[in-house]
């Protein structure tokens, strides 16, 4: 359950649709899918979300949240947790396959809670309707992490967890991966990219 970590274009495009699934609610809380007039409300939680963050003055139009999650294809579902008549938190889920275990399930991502609304159970809500919605297209397992002990720790209490890094490419060095595509091998090993070009806006290709 990522707190800060694209169905496939299948996943996207086919299964049983749960656009219309039900709400569920429980002290207070009711949890239900985004639809595109809750796009201002999830760029503002994302814009407390990113406080902190390398990336916190970044451009984040959007426009290209629209496009990530309501246009021609939709990289992922978000599902909303709402207290009383106000949005509180999020998180993000996408159709998966786990090779090692011959099974389709669900990633999730992006889980944030605002922190006046925090020690109430919200996590677990949006977690257990996540899971509800990967059962009903199918799946039988869900993948996430958490980048802080105290998050790893709840989650924990009832998943499997296991050391592991989170790793982005991005900036010029991602440019100049996607540049290496179709070369030899020897060639792209001999031009890959030093991490610091991650710091580096990408030119124009």
């Amino acid at each position: 359950m990522s707190d800060n970590n694209r169905p496939s274009e299948s996943g996207a495009r086919s299964g049983p649709r749960i656009d219309g699934a039900p709400s569920r609610e429980g002290s207070g809380v009711t949890v239900r899918l985004a639809t595109e007039a809750d796009l201002e409300i999830v760029a503002e939680m994302v814009q407390d979300f990113v406080v902190s963050h390398p990336a916190e003055n970044h451009p984040r139009p959007l426009s290209r949240l629209k496009e990530a999650y309501f246009g021609r294809d939709p990289v992922a579902r978000i599902v909303l947790a709402i207290r009383g008549d106000r949005i509180v938190g999020m998180a993000q889920w996408n159709r998966m396959y786990d090779m090692f275990w011959s099974m389709f399930g669900g990633s999730i991502e992006w889980l944030y809670v605002r922190p006046e609304h925090r020690g109430l159970g919200i996590p677990a809500a949006l977690v257990a309707e996540i899971c509800g919605q990967i059962r009903a297209a199918g799946g039988e397992l869900a993948k996430g992490g958490a980048n802080v002990d105290e998050n790893a720790a709840l989650y924990e209490r009832v998943a499997m967890g296991w050391p592991a890094r989170d790793v982005c490419v991005g900036g010029e060095a991602f440019q100049v991966l996607a540049d290496l595509a179709g070369l030899p091998v020897r060639e792209i090993v001999r031009r890959l990219p030093k991490g610091e070009l991650n710091l580096m806006s990408a030119r124009k290709r």
